[in-house]
């Protein structure tokens, strides 16, 4: 069986397509193991879908540089793979959050076009800026639809289009926000 891998890895090496072909074939499932057992055992959340990019990734890695050339022991290449794909998966989800940490900045309501509500003037420009600081908390993407429901009195169906998100979820997250914005009202109320 070694002799068998060995060969296979040596015809990769050579650039033979269907070589590689049959080594794609091959060891993709150990590929998806490993990569998911690490974030399993990391206790990082993942998608189907992050595990097809982080085997895909290690594949065209491989593959465009040439990178069997330079494994040692051929007779561990399952076990480089293995740790190949798991660091590769680390790398993937970090990427993946730093990139959604950053889309945050997407959510701030002046970068979403929104045509003003009928009588906007200073009213709204306080009722905004209070609105702003009871809502610090929340998260970008639930910010950007209270201020778009509240201040611009955008419907959700129009919401839901402009965030390219379902319906349902814009009912649920105002109407979730909105309770919780009740509650902070009397408390302020209150303290008043």
């Amino acid at each position: 069986m070694f002799g068998d891998i060995q060969r296979l890895v040596e015809r990769c090496i050579e650039r033979e397509e269907k070589a590689w072909e049959e080594f794609v074939e091959r060891f993709s499932g150990l590929l998806f193991y490993s990569a998911r057992e690490r974030l399993k055992r990391n206790g990082i959340a993942f998608s189907q879908q992050d595990l097809e990019d982080v085997v895909q990734t290690v594949f065209v890695e491989i593959w465009q540089g040439n990178k069997l050339q330079d494994v040692r022991d051929r007779k561990k290449i399952k076990a480089w793979l293995s740790i190949v794909a798991q660091t590769r998966a680390l790398n993937h989800v970090f990427k993946k959050k730093e990139r959604l940490l950053r889309e945050n900045e997407l959510y701030r309501i002046d970068n979403i076009k929104v045509e003003p509500g009928p009588g906007s003037g200073k009213d709204e420009e306080m009722l905004a800026g209070k609105l702003e600081e009871m809502i610090e908390d929340f998260d970008a993407r639930e910010k950007v639809i209270l201020k778009m429901s509240v201040i611009y009195g955008k419907k959700h169906r129009e919401i839901a289009c402009l965030m390219q998100i379902p319906i349902n979820t814009v009912s649920t997250i105002i109407a979730r926000k909105k309770k919780i914005l009740r509650a902070r009202l009397e408390k302020l109320k209150e303290n008043e």
